[in-house]
């Protein structure tokens, strides 16, 4: 009797358990929920991971970026720069870190993203703010060492050295810059503000439509519109974009070109009508330069007899960038007998270009290479047979050399029909911000001279 009524409590207990069991299966869920623990356990902070592939933003001095790090606390911050024929280790040596310390600075750097790359390409002049390190203080550098890119080291509170690459901060602003001509282009834009990669582009452009050396008079005017990226930690312009819009005035007549990105995405330039700025090569390849001899008969001033001189030649001071004069193919760069130094570049099936008595060619230029209209190839000189500093350019038609200043050369292409309404539109939005910019320099000027008043009223 007592095992049949322990049978029947077994039988009870398993049907219950099976019924738990089942139960327990059918309620599951997607979702957990939980509430929160108290326990004892203090929760200390514990510092994000660096993440070196998203940069962070630097800081303008190196006592900022210890504080962003959670770094050891560094003082007496100074500053110094990577001399020539100076490498990071024997600069660090120069301002009296010790070996051990350099070793370990060296390590960090070299386990970054291309860190190996980082040693080779750090530039004669770099700015190294530093913090020598001590039994109280840490040691931290920050290297400025790209324009748009810094490198901080630092020691932890545990004496271990770190590094990370910062990204320094920066703005675009839309520019508008006005000047009028007193000697020649280049110096007076120069002058106005314009930066000098702002300025090649924009006499690049220019040169199709503009005899620098025959056309331009003291009192005329130019105006451009571009956009510059400046740094924000040191307020330096750090680059520049396309030119969106340049205008020059020339004895009253003006000349307007707008920027209009082809189907490639690169910048073309177009009058307010559509029509190209291009032609197929340059009057004068070269900016700044007096046209000391034409084209034609004269005395040669070495050989002493008249001769057929069948070129142009323009007096510049040794150096002076000399420009391609259209798009082609250099066919030869290098001696050329009485020519010295010298370039001659294949545009066409028709025409040719050449350049002489050069004192040196830019880096990129050989034989073979392609080359824009408007890059620099070489620099004035005096090789070969020549009395002093000038360019001999000359312009080869069906391998004839003919007056650069008497051929007519076919234009660009221009706005299609089609995309003329679209074309004007965007020349509107252009005109368009440049009222903006106008207005916005205006209130500048006032703001100033009323804070210049301010100034004057408040000493006298």
């Amino acid at each position: 009797m007592k095992k049949v009524f322990n049978n029947i409590l077994l039988g009870r207990f398993l049907s219950v358990l099976g019924s738990f069991i089942i139960l327990l299966f059918c309620f599951q869920t997607d979702e957990v929920y939980s509430t929160p623990i108290k326990n004892d356990t203090k929760n200390f902070p514990v510092k994000r991971p660096l993440n070196l592939f998203n940069l962070e933003e630097s800081a303008d001095t190196i006592f900022n970026l210890v504080q962003k790090v959670g770094a050891k606390p560094i003082a007496n911050i100074k500053k110094t720069r990577l001399h020539k024929n100076e490498n990071l280790s024997s600069a660090l040596k120069r301002i009296n870190f010790e070996n051990f310390h350099i070793i370990k600075i060296i390590k960090t750097i070299s386990e970054l993203n291309e860190g190996s790359k980082i040693f080779s390409s750090l530039p004669v002049g770099m700015i190294i703010q530093y913090s020598n390190p001590s039994s109280l203080t840490g040691g931290a550098l920050k290297l400025n060492y790209t324009k748009t890119k810094d490198i901080f080291v630092w020691q932890d509170i545990n004496n271990n050295y770190q590094s990370q690459v910062f990204l320094r901060p920066t703005r675009n602003e839309e520019t508008l810059v006005r000047g009028v001509i007193k000697n020649n282009l280049y110096i007076s834009a120069l002058n106005s503000g314009i930066p000098e990669k702002t300025l090649l582009e924009m006499i690049s452009l220019l040169g199709f439509s503009v005899d620098f050396q025959r056309e331009i008079r003291s009192g005329d005017s130019f105006e451009v519109i571009f956009t510059k990226e400046v740094d924000i930690l040191s307020n330096l312009v750090i680059q520049t974009k396309p030119i969106k819009y340049v205008s020059i005035s020339l004895s009253g007549n003006k000349l307007n070109f707008f920027n209009y990105e082809d189907k490639f995405g690169f910048p073309q330039y177009y009058d307010e009508n559509g029509k190209s700025s291009k032609r197929t090569i340059m009057k004068t390849p070269i900016n700044g330069a007096r046209l000391s001899s034409r084209y034609g008969n004269r005395k040669h001033p070495i050989l002493g007899y008249t001769k057929m001189h069948r070129g142009l030649d323009f007096a510049a001071p040794s150096g002076t960038p000399v420009f391609a004069a259209g798009d082609g193919i250099i066919e030869k760069a290098g001696w050329n007998g009485s020519y010295g130094k010298y370039i001659r570049i294949r545009h066409t099936g028709t025409y040719k270009t050449a350049y002489a008595h050069l004192s040196g060619f830019h880096k990129n230029v050989r034989s073979g290479k392609r080359v824009s209209q408007g890059k620099i190839i070489g620099y004035v000189g005096t090789t070969g047979r020549s009395t002093g500093p000038h360019l001999h350019y000359e312009v080869i038609k069906n391998n004839v050399q003919v007056n650069p200043m008497r051929i007519k050369l076919p234009a660009g292409k221009n706005i299609s029909k089609e995309d003329i309404n679209s074309y004007k539109n965007h020349v509107q939005k252009i005109l368009n911000q440049k009222i903006a910019l106008e207005k916005s320099n205006q209130n500048k000027k006032i703001a100033i001279n009323n804070h210049n008043i301010s100034k004057i009223l408040v000493l006298n």
